[in-house]
């Protein structure tokens, strides 16, 4: 915590880090990592300042609530195009096409990277899916991730960016702290870095990989993710979802709502809170509604999600007889 950001021992760290993060993710090595400020939300200004021209435009795949604020601030700076997750039409000329690949408050993900056929580079937010799931970095141009949900905590962004997208030439109005050459050409030191997040990350990392890289923690996520939709799914809709397509749902944040209204939801939230389940209904930029949410980023255990799992089953079972009458159906949640 105390260590210069230009001594030679955070050096060693940086650089172990860089090397962690870059083997966890199995990068190939036309990619460079970059550490920077801002989160996600810098991101989202960094991306159309780096990549494009101010006549430029870029498209913009709207899955949900991040890739609209990504949109959104994007046209601060270059014109956007808002095309639809399956069937919409793409351009060549965009100079980039842009997707969140985990929607963390609308529960959709994109289980793969999508593959289109033009050489427009693909941006992807990973911020809450980084490291739950194995690659195909022939389909990415950039990614980047918020630290906090799975390879550390607040304070830190990644950003994996081809090399040859560090050659076009950042928008004049780019600060410093986002211009993506301005950083690698600094060697991460334009800025003090934050040192100790970077820290925090490498050991992150280093545990991931120490419990089978992405391999193993994709199996992991898919089993988590499994445990608690066969909750939702087996109680004869006592539990709701947003997603009804399973090919979209997510396997980080699964939105839910408990049928039976406030009393029932606040009877869940208390049974819950008992258990030491925490973090159902938290306080965000987008008030509080009848939707409470459950997320399995990787510090989650399978073991805690099927914890959780059985008191959802047990939770359901016991307030079920108030609401309707179960299904003659087999039902695990019975």
């Amino acid at each position: 915590m105390c260590y210069s950001h230009r001594s030679p021992n955070f050096g060693k760290i940086f650089e172990e880090s860089k090397n962690a993060l870059r083997k966890l993710m199995m990068l190939p090595p036309n990619f460079e990592i970059l550490f920077t400020h801002g989160g996600g939300h810098g991101q989202f200004a960094a991306v159309p300042l780096n990549l494009s021209k101010a006549s430029d435009f870029a498209e913009y795949v709207d899955t949900g609530t991040w890739s609209k604020r990504a949109a959104d601030e994007a046209r601060k700076y270059i014109s956007v195009n808002i095309v639809a997750k399956s069937g919409g039409k793409v351009s060549s000329k965009a100079s980039y096409r842009y997707i969140c690949s985990n929607e963390t408050v609308n529960g959709v993900e994109f289980r793969e990277m999508p593959k289109f056929d033009d050489d427009v580079p693909l941006v992807v937010d990973m911020s809450s899916d980084i490291a739950s799931k194995v690659i195909d970095w022939t389909r990415v141009g950039v990614a980047f991730a918020c630290a906090p949900k799975n390879i550390g905590h607040a304070g830190l962004t990644v950003v994996l960016v081809r090399r040859d997208l560090l050659d076009r030439t950042a928008q004049k109005i780019c600060p410093g702290v986002l211009n993506w050459r301005t950083l690698y050409d600094s060697g991460g030191m334009y800025n003090t870095p934050p040192t100790f997040n970077i820290y925090t990350t490498k050991l992150v990392a280093e545990y991931i990989l120490g419990q089978g890289g992405l391999h193993d923690s994709e199996k992991a996520a898919i089993r988590k993710a499994r445990a608690i939709y066969d909750a939702i799914d087996e109680s004869d809709g006592f539990y709701e979802t947003r997603v009804t397509r399973r090919e979209e749902r997510s396997r980080m944040n699964i939105p839910f709502r408990v049928r039976g209204g406030k009393e029932h939801t606040n009877t869940f939230l208390r049974e819950a809170y008992n258990r030491n389940m925490v973090g159902f209904r938290t306080k965000t930029p987008f008030g509080i509604g009848t939707w409470l949410r459950i997320s399995l980023y990787t510090g989650t255990s399978i073991s805690e999600a099927e914890t959780l799992a059985s008191f959802m089953c047990e939770f359901s079972k016991e307030a079920h007889k108030g609401v309707q009458k179960p299904s003659s159906r087999d039902s695990k949640c019975e």
